[in-house]
């Protein structure tokens, strides 16, 4: 008569073993799926994303072309998790900004820095030359749908925060960080149609940065309760 024990036994190891080369499998996936995603983002940001080719990144992460088209069917696709690792990383940073014990004032305006260094890193990868931003512009289109609702949540944060400690007076903060979130993207979009859309043009993008924290400046003097 067989014995329930060893049965049990059995299949424990034999579901064990499922589940270590799942985590494994699993594991390795992800490598190789940051790996590609990081091999890409250092070739869009040195040749734009109309210059690159699927051929380019198979051979900087050493793969077949094939073997790339198993992890992302289109250059469309390594360019969209491209842009959300770089989202990511935004949101990351901006969160440490968050929890920092300093001023209200001091995290808009590092919440500000952070988002101009997030435009200068994406427009790097796409080098909106005209050529290649009708491609890659409902990629953005579609993926800052969703981004919005983060950052207007990062400032909405900061302001709440600013106006509970007194440092701020504002009657509608939600709005405020509406506003303040819309206007940015504004001076954003008016910096991306310059000559030819392109923006590394050095002098338009000193502009852009220096017109963005008088921005943040004013508004700042605006709602900081006098002293």
């Amino acid at each position: 008569m067989d014995d329930p024990k060893v049965d049990f036994v059995s299949f424990f190891d034999y579901f064990t073993n499922i589940v270590e080369r799942t985590v494994v499998d699993e594991k390795l996936t992800r490598d190789k799926v940051d790996g590609i995603v990081h091999a890409a983002q250092r070739r869009f940001a040195s040749f734009g994303y109309s210059k690159v080719t699927m051929d380019e990144i198979a051979e900087d992460v050493g793969m077949a072309k094939a073997s790339l088209y198993y992890y992302f069917p289109t250059k469309e696709a390594i360019f969209r998790s491209v842009v959300q690792y770089e989202q990511q990383e935004f949101l990351t940073q901006a969160n440490g900004v968050l929890q920092q014990k300093s001023a209200a004032d001091l995290k808009l305006l590092e919440y500000v820095r952070l988002r101009l260094k997030l435009t200068q890193r994406l427009n790097n990868l796409s080098h909106f030359h005209q050529q290649g931003w009708h491609e890659i512009k409902p990629i953005f289109n579609d993926l800052f749908a969703t981004f919005v609702e983060h950052e207007i949540r990062c400032v909405l944060h900061i302001l709440q925060e600013g106006k509970k400690t007194g440092e701020f007076q504002l009657e509608h903060p939600q709005k405020t960080a509406s506003m303040i979130l819309h206007v940015l993207q504004g001076l954003r979009m008016r910096f991306l149609r310059g000559e030819d859309q392109q923006a590394g043009n050095e002098p338009d993008r000193l502009l852009f940065e220096q017109e963005t924290l008088h921005f943040t400046s004013t508004v700042l003097h605006g709602i900081c309760k006098c002293k």
